[in-house]
């Protein structure tokens, strides 16, 4: 009993040490996106140059896996040569692994974050991001400051992160990095399916996935 119980505080303390990040990107409830003036200048993104990158990782078995998901359309505006405003599309069906060389399993990880307790694509095909406000802050090698809704599964959040963001004659880039708690969209890996003690069995045999993932965003816009 008592080998237990230790085996079970133990699970309970490696899961509280898998929660708990110091990188995460501020999140908070959904603002009002930003709108542009009428003499704004639209951009439309680069569909094709343009993606999401992911990496997710464990922490007890320490592993990593990471891909990209495309973007399906967007929109930025530009006033007096400055980012003021606009949204993108995010193409859920196109989640991809790069990390993996076998494909059954990289076939079988992607079917799994597509599956109903991650990202839910059968039901929640598109994500959304909208901005909120752009803030020119020079800090650790970003110009700015992006804030915007971002939205997964059914959940519609807040996010702020710095990013670099130039607009050259007829384009606009925009790169970034956000770190968000995925429970915070209810991507809660297996809450419905397993009791308690199953899964604290499977947490110590195949790891622990970290609430925490990292997502970067890379836009090419035009005029």
């Amino acid at each position: 009993m008592k080998k237990q119980f230790l085996y079970f505080a133990g699970v309970a303390a490696m899961a509280v040490m898998a929660a708990c990040g110091g990188n995460t990107s501020k999140s908070g409830d959904a603002d009002t996106a930003a709108k542009a003036g009428e003499g704004a200048g639209t951009y439309t993104v680069d569909v094709a140059a343009s993606n999401l990158e992911w990496r997710g990782w464990k922490i007890i078995k320490a592993s990593e896996h990471k891909g990209t998901i495309s973007l399906k359309e967007g929109q930025l505006s530009v006033e007096n040569g400055k980012l003021v405003a606009g949204s993108f599309t995010i193409d859920m069906n196109s989640i991809k692994n790069t990390d993996l060389t076998d494909t059954g399993y990289q076939k079988k990880l992607v079917g799994h974050l597509m599956a109903e307790d991650f990202f839910n694509v059968a039901k929640f095909p598109t994500g959304k991001f909208e901005i909120v406000s752009v803030a020119e802050k020079a800090s650790e090698g970003y110009t700015h400051e992006l804030s915007g809704n971002l939205t997964l599964r059914d959940s519609t959040r807040k996010i702020t992160f710095p990013a670099n963001i130039k607009v050259e004659g007829n384009t606009v880039t925009a790169n970034g990095k956000a770190t968000i708690n995925r429970l915070d969209w209810g991507v809660n890996y297996d809450s419905k399916n397993l009791s308690l003690a199953e899964a604290a069995q499977k947490k110590v045999k195949d790891g622990i996935v970290n609430n925490e993932m990292d997502i970067t965003i890379s836009l090419k816009a035009t005029k």
